[in-house]
């Protein structure tokens, strides 16, 4: 198991937070257990989702998968996010 930090602005969270929450088809059938879903104090645009994935490699797979690129223009993702993958130690 590895745990992902994954951060990214959008343009409108409510907006966001519809299609997030219409995505959960893709994420259980990758896998993925969300721990928490975040925006910022001072910017609420600025997004923070925890997660725990089987590995590396699967969350490559998430994050490269046609239906998530079209899942998060529509959601009104700025830019690339960044993505964190952490070993537990």
């Amino acid at each position: 198991m590895v745990t992902v930090l994954l951060t990214h602005e959008v343009k409108n969270f409510l907006e966001w937070k519809e299609v997030y929450d219409a995505g959960e088809p893709l994420r259980q059938q990758a896998g993925v257990k969300i721990n928490g879903v975040y925006n910022s104090v001072d910017h609420p645009n600025s997004i923070t989702i925890i997660a725990e994935f089987q590995s590396a490699e699967a969350v490559h797979r998430f994050l490269t998968h046609p239906d998530l690129k079209a899942s998060m223009e529509k959601a009104g993702v700025v830019g690339a996010p960044e993505a964190k993958i952490l070993n537990k130690i």
